[in-house]
């Protein structure tokens, strides 16, 4: 499905009412039966408050852009008043949740970002008699370790952390973490300064950890010091530091052979973004093992919007809406009625194999000590 030719949702009536025709569903009906965004936001207007704008601040490449114009169209808004923001680092929305003052009602963090943000009281408890639709989660998506009761947090989509690559330019593919972090190995000679690892330090040092055979919630200093040298001595032959914007462009104008990389952004790619990379474009996960992850919607302390904040998330979690943004973004839902529309993300054993659980493990928690530890030795490396 091509972006431009994706969607097409009828905007007159309820967020849930999604045509039969719609581009490559396999719909049957015409009405699901979440509580659509006209209806949750009766529940405020008819108090003291009105929705007049939105601030979101997510990841890139992350969801489908024609769902912000109809939730703008579903609350009467100005569509520019529905300002949607981007970054390619956690530490980003991180480091303004705790300046303060960063003026967005919305911001999607992974696990253990998520688990520092409410620790320090970041962000503020939700309503869900505000978010009625929070019954369509899956039940393995609620109740997070770092936030039992859901008290702040809700999930917005999971999938995996690994390795893509080129395959004619590495046709034997990436079966070992010993080929992206051991010299001596010889493939990061043969590829020197065409691969490039995440900006996200949890996820480069997760990786560095299993090449290592350490335990990822092993957070000694023995353990940081000795993931430190590895990511030293793997720098030098790294093309960089880049997300999700940098591998697309590295991949598709063939600078970049192999790239630390989220599953469905490579899924993305070889659909949307560059068709004619389908057979080329691969992704897999590395003997060692690769990370399994959530992203969580939070509302910031002191948002200006909260409200509408609690309206968008309610809209993002109707099946019909969750099954077309998963679909694009090929990341999949937590929102258990959207499974049976988006056999399409599943059927790709690349990017979600069927022994997943098996060859991954969760983000691990981190103190404030381990964060402190993490960006530590990360700020070590950068300046190495």
């Amino acid at each position: 499905m091509q972006r431009r030719e994706f969607l097409k949702i009828a905007i007159a009536g309820a967020a849930g009412f999604v045509a039969g025709s719609l581009v490559g569903l396999p719909i049957k009906r015409n009405k699901l039966e979440g509580v659509s965004g006209k209806e949750a936001a009766s529940m405020i207007q008819q108090g003291s408050h009105r929705v007049e704008a939105l601030k979101v601040y997510n990841w890139s490449y992350y969801i489908q852009e024609l769902l912000l114009d109809i939730f703008a169209k579903e609350m009467g808004m100005d569509r520019k008043k529905l300002v949607y923001d981007v970054f390619e680092d956690p530490a980003e929305p991180f480091s303004k949740l705790e300046a303060g003052g960063s003026g967005y009602d919305l911001v999607v963090l992974p696990d253990a970002v998520a688990a520092l943000a409410i620790s320090k009281g970041y962000v503020r408890r939700l309503d869900k008699s505000l978010i009625p639709n929070l019954k369509f989660v899956d039940p393995d998506f609620l109740h997070p370790p770092f936030d039992p009761d859901n008290e702040y947090s809700i999930v917005y989509m999971w999938g995996i952390t690994a390795y893509s690559w080129r395959a004619d330019f590495v046709p034997e593919g990436v079966t070992t973490l010993k080929q992206i972090f051991d010299p001596e190995f010889g493939f990061l000679e043969k590829h020197r300064k065409r691969v490039t690892m995440l900006e996200e330090a949890m996820e480069v040092v997760l990786s560095a950890k299993a090449y290592l055979g350490k335990d990822p919630y092993d957070w000694r200093d023995k353990t940081m010091e000795e993931v430190k040298e590895v990511l030293i001595k793997q720098k030098p032959y790294l093309a960089g530091y880049g997300g999700t914007s940098e591998y697309y462009k590295g991949f598709a104008n063939g600078s970049i052979d192999v790239a630390q990389a989220y599953n469905g952004d490579i899924a993305l790619l070889r659909s949307e973004e560059h068709p004619e990379l389908a057979d080329k474009v691969k992704f897999g996960i590395p003997e060692e093992g690769g990370t399994r992850w959530t992203d969580n919607m939070l509302i910031p302390k002191d948002a200006p919007h909260p409200e509408a904040a609690h309206l968008f998330i309610n809209f993002l979690l109707d099946p019909a809406v969750a099954a077309v943004n998963s679909l694009y973004v090929k990341y999949m839902s937590p929102v258990k009625d959207a499974k049976p529309l988006i056999e399409k993300v599943l059927s790709d054993p690349e990017i979600y194999p069927a022994d997943v659980k098996n060859r991954t493990w969760y983000v691990p928690l981190l103190t404030e000590e381990d964060h402190a530890k993490l960006m530590k030795i990360w700020k070590e490396v950068q300046e190495a």
